[in-house]
């Protein structure tokens, strides 16, 4: 039976590169669609928001019938890799890291801008110093995303497999373990990921309080 801490770190590599993309992702998005009207930059934003409420188990699916051997991406051959989960991973993580930080980009863009022009500064500068500016927030995106991969199902299980010494992450060795009666097992990760959780939701919570 594979250890504890194998488990622990195959999960924490998986969703720390997952939500890391997401985060970048989500960074460059808001920057982009920070220029649009305020009823675009609205739809916008409501669309990432309802995409934060799909089933990840819907993502594993369409991620499943992406990659498949007989699916469009193929020929790739990432199906059952921790590849394929952080694909699915970046998907699911990418709404919720865009919606935490577009509404902070889109509210202080314009300020930055009016004060690197009044300072006769190139308008080049606005991105790099509305990112400064908004660090706390930035930070909080990133572990809120990373803990949206970490403690999801759907598409672990789907894509990757839950193979043990492969693609076994945190999530996938609790539903296997508590289905073939191991529940001592999948108790112990389970506390794991929830510690891991709970320290994750106390980061955002201290790190919130210096976003304006």
């Amino acid at each position: 039976m594979e250890s504890f801490f194998l488990i622990t770190l195959r999960s924490l590599y998986v969703s720390s590169i997952a939500s890391l993309l997401a985060f970048a992702s989500a960074v460059f998005l808001s920057l982009v669609f920070s220029r649009l009207s305020r009823e675009k930059a609205e739809m916008i934003l409501g669309v990432f928001e309802a995409l934060v409420g799909v089933p990840t188990t819907a993502v594993g699916l369409i991620v499943y019938m992406l990659l498949y051997p007989g699916g469009p991406l193929g020929f790739l051959r990432l199906l059952y890799t921790l590849q394929a989960i952080i694909i699915g991973e970046f998907i699911v993580a990418l709404p919720i890291a865009f919606t935490t930080i577009f509404r902070h980009v889109y509210g202080l863009r314009e300020s930055i801008r009016e004060l690197v022009l009044s300072l006769g500064a190139p308008e080049n500068h606005v991105p790099r110093l509305l990112l400064r500016e908004l660090t706390p927030a930035l930070v909080s995106s990133y572990l809120t995303a990373f803990s949206r991969a970490i403690g999801e199902l759907g598409v672990a299980l789907i894509v990757g497999g839950g193979i043990e010494g492969a693609t076994n992450v945190l999530t996938t060795a609790i539903a296997i373990q508590a289905s073939i009666g191991n529940y001592e097992y999948a108790l112990t990760i389970g506390l794991i990921l929830i510690a891991i959780t709970l320290s994750i939701i106390l980061l955002v919570k201290i790190i919130s309080r210096y976003v304006a």
